[in-house]
């Protein structure tokens, strides 16, 4: 019996190691290099810079227009972007480390864990609040996106954020039943921030450093925003293509994550796999734990998983990511063993979503 399952399992990766991939980029970079001007000239927007990964190797840099349109600047590969929400994805593979560590068990009351601060009671019941619910924005807490504060003199703390101290996004609370429906919570998030926080016994942005910057090779990746980030990083535009400041978080969960481009195609990486057929996030994670984080949650229509959205029409896991001046995307085509970042310097979204639209037809393509 044993060695049934291991044949078994020794064909499932096989499958994933000669399955159809998209290892040479050549002629979708030569659609990007001729379309791409055009969508920047048309929405007078800034620039933008892809990556493109194949399994465990980043295949592809491409970068469009200026990091400053003022002085020209060019976007590098160690130019820097917020990626807004995307920050949520990312720090749900931290949280799912203190599970794989048997610290916190997914499935038990949150507040159980949390030390310093509470979910109020509420005539919902708060005890059926949970990391997994919480992670696939099914617990029933409330918030969605916060807008931050446009100097880091404003920033206080996550309790205070949770307390409803946050620029007008108010208290996070319980807000409908939880497992009953699918409910977009920034607040949920926040929760999580405290949660790594109290039971790591570290600062936020130090645990992720150490547990998912470090290991997937982010060196450029930071959740604490410093004046040498913000000299490595693009200038921010609004939707009107005018300068606009940096927006700074209490959230870093929800919403402070600065990296670049690479980096953020190796965290791509995470769900796709290896020459060997498997996980290159195992690094963090047991594979049976990615497993359950990718797989469509309950009370999502199956859309969502445990913070990832699944589009099934392009068998595609990934986010998106919005704050003022910024827009970014990740995409990993897990069929094809394929992903790739969007991460643009400025509000127009219509810009990340016209270069999606326009790699996923050169996948269509390719699958056809």
């Amino acid at each position: 019996m044993i060695k049934s399952i291991l044949i078994l399992y020794t064909l499932i990766l096989a499958n994933f190691v000669f399955a159809e991939e998209i290892a040479d980029v050549s002629e979708l970079t030569k659609r990007l290099d001729a379309e791409i001007p055009k969508i920047l000239e048309r929405h007078q927007a800034p620039g933008v810079a892809l990556a493109f990964v194949n399994g465990n190797e980043i295949v592809e840099f491409r970068s469009y227009g200026f990091a400053d349109v003022a002085t020209e600047a060019e976007i590098t590969v160690n130019t820097m972007f917020n990626v807004g929400s995307i920050s949520k994805l990312v720090t749900a593979w931290g949280a799912m480390q203190l599970v794989a560590q048997g610290k916190v068990d997914l499935d038990e009351p949150i507040n159980q864990y949390l030390k310093r601060w509470q979910i109020p009671n509420s005539k919902f019941n708060v005890k059926k609040v949970t990391l997994r619910n919480i992670l696939s924005h099914t617990s029933g807490l409330s918030l969605g996106p916060y807008a931050g504060w446009d100097s880091r003199e404003k920033l206080s703390s996550i309790v205070d954020s949770l307390n409803g101290n946050n620029n007008g996004a108010g208290l996070v609370e319980l807000v409908h039943a939880p497992d009953t429906k699918w409910s977009y919570s920034g607040g949920g998030y926040s929760v999580v921030q405290l949660l790594i926080e109290d039971v790591s016994g570290l600062a936020f942005e130090d645990y992720m450093q150490r547990n998912v910057f470090e290991p997937l090779n982010m060196t450029n990746s930071t959740f604490n925003i410093t004046e040498n980030v913000l000299n490595r990083s693009a200038t921010p535009y609004d939707e009107t293509g005018k300068v606009t400041g940096m927006v700074y978080f209490n959230e870093k969960a929800a919403a402070g994550l600065q990296t670049t481009a690479l980096d953020l195609a190796r965290f791509n990486m995470a769900v796709l796999r290896n020459k060997d057929g498997h996980y290159n996030g195992a690094t963090l994670l047991p594979e049976q734990l990615i497993d359950l984080m990718i797989k469509p949650a309950e009370n999502t229509n199956g859309r969502w998983s445990m913070s990832y959205v699944v589009d099934a029409e392009n068998n595609s896991l990934g986010f998106a990511g919005f704050n003022r001046g910024w827009v970014s995307l990740t995409r990993s085509i897990t069929d094809l063993n394929f992903g790739y970042v969007i991460l643009t310097n400025s509000s127009i979204g219509a810009v990340n979503n016209e270069i999606d639209s326009l790699i996923l037809s050169v996948v269509k393509q390719k699958r056809n």
